[in-house]
């Protein structure tokens, strides 16, 4: 006779062979190559949205060709499993999903446009206030009626552009800042070369055309540039920095060797101001992968060049007597050690946006203060130019200054 511990075995041991069902875990997309969905792949195919701290999930199918999805995860701090089935069709419907979102990761992707808004409203800008009234100039539009649609036109379609050109597209800050640098800055050198080719032309076309074309080939170029080199926005702001000190040294070049004297003169005024410009922009760059820069910090070094040219000026002036040339030296001088010190002073600081502005506008406004005091102060009028370089010197170093160290020991 068996015992009852023998009976209650044989008992449960056929209970477990009825209920117990053997699951075999199989691939999860059509092409039999996808066993495990990572949280990287859940991400690209933005699979299973309402899960938070994913981990995994895996298709398993029972002896009866049934399905079961099993979802792993993180709840608060244990590990999860969520387990749910499915009919063949159901699984069929799901792999033929997952196949195409596989095949498709650019459509899954979330696109950086940040950027966006910026570029848009900045080229509309541009619109309004110079393409707008390039176009029916260039195209030598004659009749009010004709120039206002011109420029009603033109200005509509420097939103439409760019609103369409960009809106299945990544764009950045950084993409944004060079954009609005390119179509501004890409005037001067517009007009640069057509000084350069053809300094003779006198017609609306060859005025107005060269600079138009500028503006849109830099809105262009810099735009693909930032697109393409990954600079940060700090770094492209100082390229930026660099290429307007560039600009300003080719002019004072230009007046210290006298190259606006005559026709034929100013072609290699114009030659020189280009080229340097180049210079600047390639020495920011060079700069830019040596030192770390950010945006407000670019901002900085932009204000401490114009300071040093600022306090350089009138001492200068002072030394060569006033002697015109003497300005245009110190100027020159000043800003080489500007930049130089304020690069040498930016190596430990980190300045964000707001504070690179406030920094230039409070050297701004101190030397509007000083310069201000300094006229009510001369109430004879026995004070000369001189006098009031310096003291503009002075109020803008002590704008910048205040603001500077306020800013470094918040920090």
């Amino acid at each position: 006779m068996r015992s009852p511990a023998l009976l209650m075995l044989l008992f449960y041991s056929a209970l477990w062979a009825q209920q117990a069902q053997v699951e075999v875990q199989v691939p999860l997309d059509s092409a039999g190559a996808l066993v495990e969905i990572s949280p990287e792949l859940r991400t690209r195919t933005q699979l299973f949205p309402e899960v938070e701290d994913f981990l995994s999930a895996r298709l398993f199918q029972g002896g009866d060709s049934s399905f079961v999805l099993e979802i792993a995860y993180r709840e608060a701090g244990r590990l999860a499993r969520r387990r749910s089935l499915m009919t063949a069709a159901q699984v069929r419907t799901f792999r033929q999903e997952l196949t195409h979102a596989l095949q498709s990761p650019a459509r899954t992707q979330r696109m950086d446009q940040e950027g966006r808004p910026g570029l848009i409203v900045r080229q509309t800008l541009m619109g309004l206030g110079f393409y707008g009234w390039s176009v029916p100039r260039m195209m030598e539009i004659d009749g009010t009626r004709g120039t206002i649609a011109a420029y009603m036109l033109t200005s509509a379609a420097s939103f439409a552009l760019p609103y369409y050109l960009t809106r299945n597209r990544p764009v950045t800050t950084t993409q944004t800042m060079m954009t609005t640098y390119g179509s501004t800055r890409g005037l001067l050198y517009g007009l640069f070369v057509r000084n350069m080719v053809a300094p003779d032309a006198y017609s609306d076309a060859s005025e107005w055309g060269p600079p138009l074309l500028g503006s849109l080939i830099g809105s262009v170029g810099a735009f693909r540039l930032a697109e393409k080199s990954g600079l940060t926005l700090g770094s492209a702001e100082l390229i930026g920095v660099m290429g307007d000190f560039g600009s300003g040294f080719g002019l004072g070049t230009t007046h210290l060797a006298e190259l606006w004297n005559g026709d034929d003169r100013e072609r290699a005024a114009h030659s020189l101001m280009l080229g340097m410009t180049g210079a600047g922009l390639a020495g920011g760059y060079l700069l830019s992968q040596r030192e770390h820069y950010t945006r407000g910090d670019a901002y900085v070094l932009r204000m401490e060049g114009i300071l040093g040219a600022q306090i350089m000026m009138p001492i200068a002036a002072a030394i060569a007597d006033k002697k015109e040339k003497s300005y245009t030296v110190g100027a020159m001088t000043g800003g080489v050690l500007g930049v130089g010190i304020g690069n040498w002073l930016l190596k430990d600081e980190d300045f964000d946006f707001n504070e690179g502005a406030l920094i230039s506008c409070g050297q701004i406004a101190g030397g509007l203060l000083a310069g201000g005091l300094t006229y009510l102060i001369d109430t004879n009028e026995n004070f000369d130019g001189l006098v009031y370089h310096s003291a503009i010197a002075l109020g803008s170093l002590a704008g910048h200054a205040f603001l500077y160290h306020t800013f470094k020991l918040r920090r």
